[in-house]
């Protein structure tokens, strides 16, 4: 345990945030070093002069913030942000088998796409002006095709409407860039997408987690958070959610549209994976409730994900603060890459490449059904990840460390947590990463012998 003791004399504000404020301080500026044990909260409690209560409030937030973990018994320790949310699925060391971060399946037809593409565009004699600056959102004609891609979907986008990013999580970021200021609550999943997740924290936002149930994020719960925190949004993935692929479904989606329309507070839905769900997927929430919603998608989870290509649609009084955080960041997305993406929805090559992709996550799903067994959920038949239910005989041991000891890449269930001990025994696969089938069923075999194995063969594997 540390001698550690935060400074929170200058602080304002309630003392449990002033606390949790000087503890993210303290990590930033390295006087909490990775590892460290932070104080009992009896201990700090007394030390600092407030309530127990006090401090377990600071630290569920610092947990939530992905700045500290703990468990009953143990302790709380600084997190290692190496090794958790985003540098835990982008940072691994090479591996035979990577099921890490998702990717789409068959990149070689979106490579002979993308060439045949561009020489149509060298070969176009019109003034393109595709070299130069563009227009903070993008040009009108391109906004005009993006949003003809979303109303296929369902959301009443136009020109005016859409907002051109670079990529989804340009687009997550200025989405909450358009709504929020630091300190603010945002509500989400108790599990959720990491890049939300790492947005939230560069933003100094508060993401608390709202509780699920068979059908998704539970309006009751939802309502009662709203009431209780005040967030300034919410962010969802009713769609092969990500981590657990369940999508919610049309009646859940009402629900939850109805009481964020009682209380007015802006969505943000992630809609990436809409390509993979199943045929009788409900609109989105966005077309339920226009004014509330900000819509996002992009081309990079079913056409390429090299290009970064993202788009938002946004309720008009959002617009602006949208764009000036698209012209804060990158200032634009390239048009080079958007060029290609509207190439693409025109001339029907990104519904050959959106197909031949779902057929090839489809073979994969059957595959990982077929040898995980009850052990793995993947609700969508071409889901892109399939979340993994670790066997109790593991206990307190870490397969996914045991995996990457084999050459197997995948993401501890704890790097999609907003909410502390959410996602403990779970793993998330991403199939589509590997470069073929045989790739995938070989990750998939080791995958299944390790679990079988028990934390014995994970001793032997380290």
């Amino acid at each position: 345990m540390t001698h550690w003791l935060p400074d929170i004399t200058r602080r304002t504000g309630p003392r449990y945030r002033a606390i949790a404020e000087a503890i993210a301080d303290d990590i930033q500026a390295g006087r909490l070093a990775v590892g460290t044990r932070l104080p009992t909260h009896r201990d700090l409690a007394w030390r600092l002069g407030v309530t127990v209560g006090t401090v377990t409030r600071a630290y569920k937030e610092v947990t939530a913030r992905g700045l500290v973990d703990g468990e009953i018994g143990r302790g709380t320790f600084v997190r290692d942000p190496r090794t958790h949310g985003w540098g835990r699925t982008m940072d691994n060391e090479p591996a035979p088998i990577d099921m890490g971060l998702n990717f789409p399946t068959e990149m070689a037809e979106s490579e002979a796409a993308l060439k045949a593409t561009l020489a149509e565009i060298v070969a176009d004699p019109r003034d393109l002006r595709l070299a130069s600056y563009d227009t903070n959102g993008g040009r009108r004609e391109h906004r005009a095709a993006m949003a003809a891609w979303m109303a296929e979907s369902g959301v009443e986008a136009t020109a005016e409407t859409v907002l051109i990013s670079a990529g989804a999580q340009h687009a997550i970021s200025s989405a909450f860039q358009a709504l929020t200021e630091p300190g603010d609550i945002v509500l989400c999943d108790t599990l959720t997408h990491p890049g939300f997740i790492s947005v939230a924290s560069a933003l100094r936002l508060r993401p608390v987690g709202v509780e699920w149930d068979a059908d998704g994020m539970n309006p009751g719960a939802l309502d009662a958070a709203i009431r209780h925190h005040r967030p300034k949004a919410v962010f969802l993935i009713p769609t092969v959610h990500n981590p657990t692929s369940l999508t919610f479904g049309d009646a859940r989606r009402r629900e939850i549209a109805r009481v964020i329309e009682r209380h007015g507070v802006p969505v943000v839905e992630d809609d990436l994976y809409r390509a993979y769900a199943d045929a009788d997927v409900p609109p989105p929430i966005a077309s339920l409730a226009p004014d509330r919603v900000i819509y996002l998608t992009s081309a990079s989870k079913h056409l390429s994900p090299g290009l970064r290509v993202g788009a938002l649609h946004m309720p008009a009084r959002l617009r602006a603060r949208g764009r000036a955080a698209i012209r804060d960041t990158i200032w634009m997305a390239a048009p080079l890459s958007v060029e290609v993406v509207v190439r693409w929805l025109a001339d029907g090559t990104a519904r050959r490449l959106g197909d031949s992709k779902r057929q090839a996550q489809e073979a994969r799903v059957a595959a990982a059904r077929r040898l995980l067994g009850p052990l793995v959920t993947t609700h969508a038949e071409a889901s892109p990840h399939a979340w993994l239910r670790v066997p109790e005989t593991w206990g307190e041991g870490d397969p996914a460390a045991a995996l990457l000891a084999r050459g197997v890449v995948t993401t501890a269930g704890e790097v999609f947590a907003t909410l502390q001990g959410a996602g403990r025994g779970r793993i998330r696969l991403a199939l589509g990463r590997p470069e073929t089938l045989a790739d995938t069923v070989a990750g998939l075999e080791f995958v299944a012998e390790v679990l079988a194995g028990g934390p014995t063969a994970e001793q032997a594997f380290m």
